[in-house]
């Protein structure tokens, strides 16, 4: 039964592994892709809106792939956790 409860998530459990990956992979490439657009910008004003631009969208996906993330293990967790308490109660009557 223990080993059910463990693979009862393991779905749910990649999916959130994945998007953190695929997060810092956004971050990764991102910050490079600003970058080297804003290099070959031709006017000053350019490369820094490019740059900043770039980044600061980058920063907001990477944040919401994140953030996704993290909301599939708190499901898990509360999930897990309402399930140890539904198992209390069931003992105590």
């Amino acid at each position: 039964m223990v080993r059910d409860k463990e693979m009862k998530h393991q779905t749910l459990r990649i999916i959130a592994y994945c998007l953190g990956v695929l997060a810092w992979l956004v971050l990764l490439v991102g910050v490079i892709i600003s970058i080297i657009i804003g290099i070959g910008s031709a006017v000053l004003i350019a490369k820094v809106g490019f740059t900043l631009g770039g980044l600061v969208l980058t920063a907001i996906y990477m944040l919401i792939l994140l953030a996704a993330s993290k909301l599939i293990y708190l499901f898990i967790e509360v999930e897990e956790d309402l399930s140890k308490i539904k198992d209390i109660v069931k003992q105590k009557e």
